[in-house]
């Protein structure tokens, strides 16, 4: 299910290169690994090679039927903001150079701004230069690319400026396609929540629905937040829904396009020696973290102030790597069945206590000192209010009630101004049922070194800063003692890995929704999180404050220390 045989890649499927690794055999049958990037897709050597998928998850057939044979143009609602410039419009380069974007694939900026198409190749040239991870372009690398770049200036709210969008596309696709070729439209709505809607409306009033659709030639990408409740998300989704199929919505988080989330699952069901042990039997507790160093940033105050941690990461982010830990493998691995098994999740989480205000934690950071610098408390700073009772961490225990998890408590956090910028998934196994052995325990230069309690081996997924997969044991001190010391086998990923962003849009082109949110799993996650919504809303609760530069508030200690458990210190 996880190889990939012979598979052909030719031109007529536009170049699009999958992210694979080759593996061919010398005459002595030993496999030799060789880099597809070197390699012109035209010159492609297909003799005597087997073909593995980064992402290890679909068949040749699946490969052949996801590379959509369409063109394709990509037009960006919100070309003048950050998230254009930092991340979409580098991620877009990078997919080009490295030969997963055809060179006949136009991209349209568009937004409010009166700007030309040559103002908008400087824009972006810059940009691209500054964010991506391939450095500064030289000039005529990104002339060959800036070729494709268009810039449509469009009123979101007004019909008409839709149609005439339509027409330009239309036309630039007719020169660059031919007359007869029907492209596909990926649309990336980087905009307010709250234009989502009334820009998919004209989209399809617009004429870029085709009144039969079979092959869903347009796909809408939507940025979070989806919704900033139950509510507001059952009515986006009503809305998307009533005009588009649900295949054709691509809600991205970009945490599920980082390289160790993906590798989450292929971890957990492509290791026989793992698998058994990561059930109930065998796992004492699971601990997620996504912690930040950082306060709020320049000019995000007005927004964070309105939303807070748990909508903000916890109801998406953190939830999503819950899913990942905790889900069933499915039957094939392929988007609907993956997403069909993150839901049974969500739906069987349950609180961990019938009183909410001790399973759920709201706290909120106050001025301090870090590193010999003063940092100003969350009601200090810009555009938050005075008074402010939104919270900057949350805190939760949980547990999944199926088969596998029952009764294994799961501790999530999150916030802002704690020590260290963090995400990752710890699982700490069980210790055996008998221990005669001491565990020698030392200081970070070695030199002072001492008999602890015994220690549970754990099992950590380090998704930033650096990616990396940990496993700690006990084995034997060297000498003449029996005593056991922890040794960590480490997996530590290269730098360079591709962005989240550039495997999310590839994804879209593709046609592949593995890696985005379904409606239905969207509403699970909200009607998980809504009860505690709506308790921290009300005006009799108080988030409890903690100092930066610390990790949270003391009732989140609490969660783990009424059970003899303790947070980790990543």
């Amino acid at each position: 299910m996880f190889s990939v045989a012979s598979v052909v890649e030719s031109k007529s499927l536009n170049c699009v290169r999958h992210s694979l690794t080759y593996y061919s055999s010398n005459s002595a049958g030993t496999l030799r690994k060789t880099d597809h990037k070197s390699r012109p897709c035209e010159n492609f050597d297909t003799s005597n090679t087997t073909h593995f998928t980064e992402a290890s998850r679909m068949s040749a057939n699946d490969i052949t039927a996801n590379s959509d044979s369409q063109r394709h143009s990509i037009m960006i609602f919100g070309a003048s903001g950050d998230l254009t410039s930092r991340k979409l419009m580098p991620a877009l380069f990078t997919l080009w150079s490295e030969g997963f974007l055809p060179d006949d694939s136009p991209i349209f900026g568009v937004a409010r701004r009166e700007k030309s198409d040559q103002e908008f190749r400087a824009e972006m040239q810059v940009a691209v230069s500054r964010h991506g991870r391939l450095g500064e372009i030289p000039d005529d690398k990104w002339d060959e690319f800036a070729k494709r770049l268009f810039y449509h200036r469009l009123d979101l709210d007004t019909l008409d400026g839709y149609v005439e969008l339509h027409a330009r596309v239309e036309e630039t696709e007719a020169v660059i396609f031919g007359p007869d070729v029907a492209a596909s439209r990926v649309v990336y709505l980087a905009i307010a929540p709250s234009l989502f809607l009334p820009s998919v409306e004209n989209l399809c009033a617009g004429g870029f629905k085709p009144a039969h659709d079979e092959n869903h030639r347009l796909r809408v990408v939507v940025e979070k937040p989806f919704g900033r409740d139950l509510s507001s998300s059952l009515e986006l989704s009503s809305g998307l829904n009533r005009l588009l199929d649900e295949s054709q919505i691509y809600r991205i988080d970009h945490y599920l396009g980082k390289e160790t989330v993906q590798n989450i699952l292929l971890f957990r069901f492509g290791n026989a020696i793992f698998e058994p042990l990561l059930n109930r039997h065998h796992v004492d507790h699971i601990q997620i973290t996504m912690s930040e160093d950082q306060g709020i940033e320049s000019g995000r105050g007005g927004y964070y102030d309105t939303s807070g941690a748990l909508r903000d990461v916890l109801q998406n982010h953190v939830l999503q790597l819950l899913c990942l830990v905790a889900m069933e493998p499915p039957a094939v691995f392929l988007g609907d069945q993956i997403r069909d098994e993150k839901v049974k999740v969500l739906e069987s989480l349950r609180p961990g206590s019938d009183n909410l205000d001790e399973w759920a934690i709201a706290g909120q950071y106050v001025g301090g000192t870090v590193d010999g610098h003063a940092v100003n408390g969350y009601r200090q700073e810009d555009r938050v209010a005075p008074d402010s009772r939104r919270e900057t961490f949350v805190g939760m225990e949980v547990y999944v009630d199926n088969w596998r998890w029952a009764h294994v408590p799961f501790y999530l956090r999150t916030g802002k101004r704690l020590p260290a910028r963090v995400t990752e998934i710890a699982i700490q196994f069980k210790l055996p049922p008998l221990h005669p052995f001491s565990t020698v325990e030392c200081d970070s230069n070695g030199d002072d070194c001492g008999l602890v309690g015994s220690k549970p081996n754990s099992l950590v997924f380090r998704i930033q800063p650096e990616e990396s997969i940990t496993l700690s044991c006990s084995v034997k001190q060297p000498g003449h003692q029996y005593n056991l010391e922890r040794q960590r086998l480490k997996y530590q990923y290269p730098h360079g890995l591709a962005e989240a962003y550039e495997r999310l849009l590839l994804d879209v082109l593709r046609g592949d929704s593995t890696l985005f949110t379904r409606s239905d799993e969207l509403e699970a996650a909200w009607r998980f999180v809504q009860p505690v919504l709506d308790h921290w809303e009300s005006a009799r609760h108080q988030p409890e404050f903690y100092q930066v530069d610390t990790w949270g508030p003391q009732a989140a200690n609490k969660l783990l220390s009424k059970s003899g458990r303790e947070w980790r210190e990543p």
